[in-house]
């Protein structure tokens, strides 16, 4: 028992704790990986019901895939920090015992001699034998420090018996967060199993309705080509000073750009990686040209921008302080706002229930309207252009 209670007292003592740092990064990732996975699976059973989305699901689905394979791996990285921590507190253990043991024999032979010369006759003899009185002062205090002494050592050893037991049970709750975590990465594989099941379900949906598809990715890639020139038009037309250019000076230089707009811009740019998303969402059509997932061959419409799926009617706010400079309606993409911050603009389309109008100013955060649900799909157009250039959003959101 001795030895199995010092063996506890050491683990805890000579390893460094499992909720460190290390641990406390593990289960941030985790969080957040959980916390992406919830918010597709929520995002996917909304999606279920629109026939006509199936390359959103598929997108969707494929995502949570890839999430649930980062958790999966997580997991079984922190099964792995568990084990290693398990592993050398043993070791602590083995090492730990045999000193610890020969520690408590010598106590109890102590105890044993005391127990023999427990006397106090002898005792008494033995301090008065002395030769003088310097003697006897010295004996006594000889016997009175052994005496304390051996009562501390009690007390050491009853102190170490309860931090042991404390230790005991931390090395349990450790055993059985191990426990738990081989659950969740079990459950989590078998999730992934039925994803894989409902990718193969979708991509089957889309080969059926290839001929339908093709009709619709035409009708698409027109709108696509007509919101990409309308926004063109409309960025060149502020860069080259609008209707409104003449009008103002700009404190004598030549440049039509206000120091404002100079302010406005660089602070816009100081952001990038640091803007907060207009919905919360997944991303399910990146920036630039890609071809479509099942149909290989067959390209999507250039995207300037990126799509977000979301709930309908989910919020979309202005990522950065700025002037709405137009609300327009194009075929395909309902309203649009478009909103200038200096040289940069952000483009929110597919909108419905719009809480702003030209040449209102805005902050970031302000609600501009809400995402509608066009054809069957759920999704913000989200653009940003600097100047007459688009920009790959992603790169600039936090």
């Amino acid at each position: 028992m001795k030895r199995f209670l010092c063996c506890v007292l050491l683990l805890g003592l000579a390893v460094p704790p499992i909720w460190g740092d290390t641990k406390a990064g593990m289960q941030n990732k985790l969080s957040k990986v959980q916390n992406e996975i919830a918010e597709l699976d929520k995002q996917i059973k909304a999606n279920e019901a629109k026939s006509s989305d199936a390359l959103a699901q598929l997108t969707l689905t494929r995502k949570k895939i890839e999430a649930g394979k980062e958790l999966a791996a997580e997991l079984g990285r922190e099964i792995d920090a568990t084990n290693k921590q398990i592993g050398e507190k043993k070791k602590d253990i083995s090492k730990a015992s045999e000193r610890y043991s020969m520690m408590l024999d010598a106590y109890e032979m102590l105890i044993r001699k005391a127990y023999v010369n427990r006397d106090t006759k002898m005792w008494i003899t033995y301090i008065f034998a002395g030769k003088d009185i310097g003697q006897i002062l010295r004996r006594y205090n000889y016997l009175h420090s052994v005496s304390e002494d051996m009562r501390a050592q009690a007390r050491d050893i009853r102190d170490q018996k309860d931090l042991l037991e404390r230790h005991l049970e931390a090395l349990d709750s450790l055993k059985a967060s191990e426990l738990e975590l081989l659950k969740v990465r079990s459950a989590e594989l078998q999730s992934l199993k039925a994803d894989e099941k409902s990718e193969k379900a979708v991509v089957d949906k889309l080969k059926k309705g290839k001929a339908s598809y093709q009709k619709q990715l035409a009708k698409k890639q027109k709108e696509a080509e007509a919101l990409n020139k309308a926004i063109r038009e409309f960025v060149q037309k502020q860069a080259s000073g609008g209707k409104d250019s003449g009008k103002k000076g700009t404190t004598g230089k030549s440049s039509p750009k206000s120091q404002a707009d100079i302010k406005l811009s660089n602070e816009f740019a100081a952001n990038k990686g640091k803007l907060p998303w207009p919905v919360q969402g997944t991303i399910v059509g990146q920036f630039g040209q890609h071809n479509h997932p099942v149909y290989t061959n067959v390209k999507l419409p250039f995207n300037n921008g990126c799509n977000i799926a979301t709930a309908a009617g989910e919020p979309v706010k202005a990522v950065f302080s700025g002037t709405v400079k137009n609300v327009v309606v194009l075929p395909g993409y309902n309203q649009c706002v478009l909103v200038q911050h200096g040289d940069y603009y952000t483009f929110y389309c597919k909108l419905r229930d719009v809480k702003v109008k030209t040449d209102d100013k805005v902050k970031v955060g302000d609600l501009l309207g809400s995402v509608d649900t066009i054809s069957g799909e759920t999704q913000l157009h989200f653009q940003l252009w600097y100047n007459t250039y688009p920009q790959d959003p992603e790169g600039w959101l936090r």
